[in-house]
């Protein structure tokens, strides 16, 4: 896949695509927002308008312990298809789904490991295919309340690759991400003011809306989005 130059304050035209299902749309999030990064001339412009705001480890302490959904008679449907209004439905492993009650109302819950948001990412889109020659090795790392996604890029400025990764936090909402800023070997740099700053905060943008407006039809029942809970080992959709 080649990647295109973004006009100004443009979200990238691949993005509605890559996001085929809501469960990604963590990955898809955070490595749209690398790609981007690739457009500056150089790694030095790049970084010209980042400012350093200390560990990037700092952005997940202090996050509140979630509990875990307590989902009564839990039962797993026979199908499960997610519905991203112009992006069309698109079906869901039903392993990773559940329907029943909480606190009296019909629910369902869809939850992903590390490992399933990667094997969803390698099927539904080709950011974790190895196959762009410009980022390659990505990896979710979840963290209390978010995470961060990681990709070695490419850099023919200075002839290697970087790592490079995306961290995301949810909002006070819970039910939306924040772009919290780029980590560069455990350093977190905040985003610029100016265009490139502003196109990866239209990609978040966008990555919510369609997030907002998702609905889950599970057995037999239809359910939107209530809350995301996030830890260090999985991430949890709960639909109402």
């Amino acid at each position: 896949m080649r990647v295109q130059p973004s006009k100004r304050r443009g979200v990238p035209l691949g993005l509605c695509g890559c996001l085929a299902a809501v469960m990604v749309v963590v990955v898809v999030l955070g490595i749209t927002a690398v790609v981007l990064f690739l457009n500056a001339p150089s790694l030095a412009l790049v970084f010209a308008g980042f400012k350093p705001q200390g560990s990037t480890s700092q952005v997940f302490v202090g996050q509140a312990t979630v509990p875990p959904v307590q989902l009564e008679n839990p039962v797993s449907p026979p199908d499960a298809v997610v519905n991203l209004g112009s992006s069309g439905p698109q079906e869901l492993p039903i392993n990773n789904v559940q329907t029943g009650v909480i606190n009296g109302s019909a629910a369902a819950t869809v939850s992903f490991t590390e490992s399933d948001l990667m094997n969803l990412c390698r099927q539904k889109t080709t950011f974790c295919s190895d196959t762009n020659p410009q980022y390659k090795n990505v990896q979710i790392d979840l963290q209390p309340g978010g995470g961060i996604i990681y990709a070695d890029v490419n850099i023919p400025q200075i002839g290697s690759t970087q790592r490079i990764g995306v961290a995301l936090r949810l909002d006070a909402s819970h039910r939306q991400f924040e772009v919290m800023g780029v980590d560069v070997g455990g350093t977190l740099y905040g985003l610029p003011s100016g265009d490139l700053g502003q196109r990866v905060t239209d990609v978040a943008t966008k990555a919510n809306e369609l997030l907002q407006a998702a609905s889950l039809q599970a057995g037999g029942g239809v359910y939107n989005l209530s809350d995301i809970r996030i830890d260090a080992n999985s991430i949890t959709f709960v639909m109402q």
